[in-house]
């Protein structure tokens, strides 16, 4: 069950890496997009890892301290037992892994730069090892205490006793943990105290709930995880090519900040009381608009803001279990997305709304307007939807709802900013969209609003159309696409696929965001056990460790595409919510 894809995610909230009983297969450094050194979940030929194993044969147990991304490998030999506990440190792209062992035990530290395209120069030094890009200046500095015998090519072989071994990625080896100024950095059991007290206080700072207390949980903190913290930018996800179908080419590159995932982000982490953490992504956000053209010109974005990598190919790697090919940035940066304005407006509203936080309206006011300006003269072209599908744009019903969402958000912030005359014109800016909709994005024979004008498709994300109060959860034209919905895209796992005729997965395979969009659209209509139900059919899906990949396969409980992934955590800490909270439906 969930073979090979049981991940460990953890987090400094730079960078972030993933572990399979006590093998890290995945590291980029120094920072969440940033080119891996660790890159065996892509190729284990050549991908580089670092294990920690007992001699022999073993069993295995993982699991996170508390609330934190710190991790517990617990292994269970013939004549004893091995844990290990890993966390990243914060500020440093640097693993610590603390070992505390009655059986003798190996680990295998085989870095290799540029995604495992570079074979690194190893210098054995007195106390550890140093791994040198021959390319370059970098490194990744091993410091090691223990009782360890060095066997060369970065195998060490270990007696019983505790230990740790600190790691560090250099740009430059001179600043490396064999400088000069080696000394300043983490005493690994002083950081460890540290990191934990940090994560929990984190999570500890959230609203409290009553329901799937566990699981909201670990999804706040796989939020906060995937958050980069210098600039407030969020990922979508950890990884790079992970595949929604194995042997497929489908397979992208996540590891940016999406502004539709980081809108739904800034509005769970709003309602879920960590108001900072939503004005933090927030403000990143707004420092990507675009006064003279598009807001958001772009979909996606580096975690400073910048420009993503041209869409390549790693072609020296063989890809996850031959899933070819490998991509290194994503295509998508190119595409006209009219969605995201809506998504984004729609968070800053539901951010006002539960912080009362004037001075922030009033301060980004410019962006608001900036916003406007586009949405009023834009609205009626054709898009890409929100799925990213590369095919022709078309009149999809999603972005014109989300043109709409922006035009009525501005709306009402602007009556709160007491400017009641631009408040009005906005309303009837809106309104013509929302007649629209209803005239072109409705379908009597079917009785079902569709995919874009003149489909016959119906689409999940026309769930989203209560959410955002464009139309009453219990009026007979959502009835009927509710009803539409339910019959085209349920699979008998209980979750859902994304749309009909989906052009990038096996229709068996769900998108799991999906349920939790159905469970908030279930507690609007006051069913809260079919609510409960779907969160629940949502969470028996995610890994043992409660990690959400972008989908999962029912049959075997593999999850698929990139993870962790930042859309099924959000929706389900935003379902959560509202199910403890009603009048959150009502923003």
């Amino acid at each position: 069950m969930k073979k090979g894809t049981d991940y460990a995610f953890l987090s400094n909230s730079r960078t972030a890496l993933l572990e399979n009983d006590g093998n890290i297969i995945w590291f980029p450094c120094p920072r969440f997009d940033s080119k891996s050194i660790f890159s065996n979940i892509l190729d284990e030929e050549v991908g580089g890892y670092f294990s920690i194993r007992p001699e022999g044969k073993y069993s295995t147990s993982v699991s996170y301290i508390g609330n934190s991304l710190v991790v517990r490998n617990a292994f269970s030999a013939r004549t004893g037992t091995l844990e290990v506990t890993d966390f990243l440190a914060f500020g440093l792209p640097s693993v610590i892994r603390i070992f505390d062992s009655d059986v003798p035990f190996v680990a295998r530290i085989k870095p290799a730069f540029d995604y495992g395209r570079v074979c690194p120069e190893v210098e054995r030094m007195e106390d550890g090892i140093r791994f040198r890009n021959p390319e370059s200046a970098e490194s990744f500095d091993v410091v090691i205490k223990g009782n360890f015998r060095n066997c060369g090519d970065g195998v060490l072989k270990f007696n019983p006793g505790k230990g740790h071994m600190l790691t560090l990625y250099a740009k430059d080896f001179r600043y490396g943990l064999f400088s000069l100024n080696g000394y300043v950095y983490p005493d690994p059991e002083e950081a460890l105290r540290r990191t934990i007290r940090y994560w929990e206080t984190q999570i500890n700072s959230a609203k409290k709930t009553r329901l799937f207390v566990d699981e909201y949980k670990r999804s706040l903190s796989v939020m906060l995880g995937l958050m980069y913290n210098s600039s407030g930018a969020i990922i979508a996800a950890a990884t790079t090519s992970l595949p929604t179908i194995i042997g497929n080419r489908n397979n992208w590159d996540y590891k940016y900040v999406w502004i539709r995932d980081a809108s739904y982000a800034a509005e769970a982490f709003a309602k879920a009381g960590l108001l900072y953490k939503s004005q933090r992504v927030l403000n990143f956000m707004i420092s990507t608009i675009d006064l003279s053209s598009k807001s958001f010109d772009h979909p996606l974005f580096e975690v400073d803001g910048t420009a993503p990598l041209a869409e390549d190919e790693a072609g020296w790697l063989s890809g996850h279990r031959g899933s070819k090919p490998v991509r290194i940035g994503n295509a998508a940066y190119t595409q006209v997305q009219m969605d995201t304005e809506g998504e984004f407006m729609d968070a800053l509203y539901t951010y006002f709304m539960l912080s009362g936080d004037r001075g922030f309206i009033k301060e980004n006011m410019w962006a608001i307007d900036a916003i406007l300006s586009w949405c009023k003269r834009s609205w009626t072209n054709k898009s890409i939807s929100l799925w990213e599908e590369r095919d022709e744009p078309q009149h999809f019903v999603h972005t014109k709802l989300m043109n709409w969402v922006a035009l009525d958000r501005a709306s009402k912030l602007k009556l709160a900013m007491g400017n009641n005359e631009a408040s009005i014109d906005l309303r009837k800016r809106s309104d013509e969209i929302k007649e629209d909709i209803m005239l072109n994005g409705f379908s009597e024979r079917l009785n079902s609003f569709v995919k874009y004008y003149g489909s016959e498709n119906v689409d999940a994300s026309l769930l989203l159309m209560p959410l955002y109060n464009f139309i009453e959860v219990k009026d007979r034209m959502f009835a009927g696409t509710l009803e539409r919905i339910l019959e085209r895209l349920s699979l008998p796992s209980g979750l859902m696929q994304r749309t009909e005729n989906d052009y990038e997965s096996d229709s068996s395979h769900p998108f799991t965001l999906i349920n939790a969009w159905l469970a908030r659209v279930y507690i609007r209509m006051g069913r809260k056990a079919k609510a409960v139900e779907a969160m629940k059919n949502m969470i028996s899906y995610s890994t043992r460790l409660r990690l959400f990949g972008e989908r999962v396969n029912p049959k075997t409980h593999e999850t698929l595409g990139n993870f962790p992934q930042l859309f099924p955590h959000a929706g389900l800490v935003a379902a959560i919510s509202e199910y403890n909270d009603i009048k959150l439906t009502r923003l």
